[in-house]
């Protein structure tokens, strides 16, 4: 199997005296979709922020094709073709989709949001926001895509598009990885999957084939 692209190994993080994050590894590898599941709270926000740059752990490290990362910082990932998409709206409300695919050189190609592209991204629709956002993401040309919650709140139908997005840049060479806690389209749309409970992390393999409660809140407690 290819190698990862990028992972975060024996990540500790803490809050005061709340352990939020305890050993966890996750990685993404080029070509698949890798999804992180677990409910709300379990720390998948974190480790992401902290994966990209954005947090610092007590411990632990991140690695950018098997090389250690002595400080992650999301500019500096980026320059290696890192995109992070997080699990608030990002784009400035006041440029259309097509004036933040300019500052970045890039375009929409394919991706089915010419029929806004020129609107103000703040008067879209929430799924018509997050395919405008992962639109950009992807005009930044990235190694990886990581994405918290991208499904969270959309209506079916513009899932199934925000997959067929996803799908598309794996088949193109992406490390695509994305958190969730929505069972259903994780078993649909991932080709990988770590779950996480209780501030851990686990690989599952063969995840579509085995019953849920082997993979998805069943820890103890």
């Amino acid at each position: 199997m290819t190698e990862p692209l990028i992972a975060a190994d024996s990540i500790d993080f803490s809050v005061k005296e709340k352990v939020i994050l305890r050993s966890v590894y996750v990685d993404a590898v080029p070509g698949t979709i890798t999804a992180l599941v677990g409910r709300s709270g379990a720390g998948k926000s974190t480790l992401f922020w902290i994966m990209v740059g954005l947090k610092r752990a007590q411990s632990g490290q991140v690695c950018w094709a098997g090389m250690r990362l002595e400080r992650p910082r999301l500019h500096a990932l980026a320059r290696l073709g890192l995109a992070f998409g997080p699990d608030r709206p990002f784009l400035s409300p006041g440029l259309s989709t097509a004036d933040h695919l300019r500052m970045i050189d890039g375009n929409a190609g394919g991706l089915g949001v010419d029929e806004w592209i020129d609107r103000p991204t703040g008067t879209l629709s929430g799924g018509e926001q997050r395919l405008s956002e992962i639109a950009v993401l992807l005009g930044c040309r990235p190694r990886v895509l990581v994405l918290d919650e991208p499904f969270r709140g959309l209506a079916p139908a513009v899932r199934d598009r925000i997959a067929d997005v996803l799908r598309q840049a794996a088949a193109a060479g992406v490390a695509v990885l994305y958190a969730d806690h929505d069972v259903t389209q994780v078993h649909n749309t991932a080709d990988r999957l770590f779950s996480m409970e209780n501030g851990m992390t686990r690989r599952v393999e063969g995840f579509k084939e085995r019953p849920l409660h082997e993979w998805y809140h069943a820890w103890p407690q």
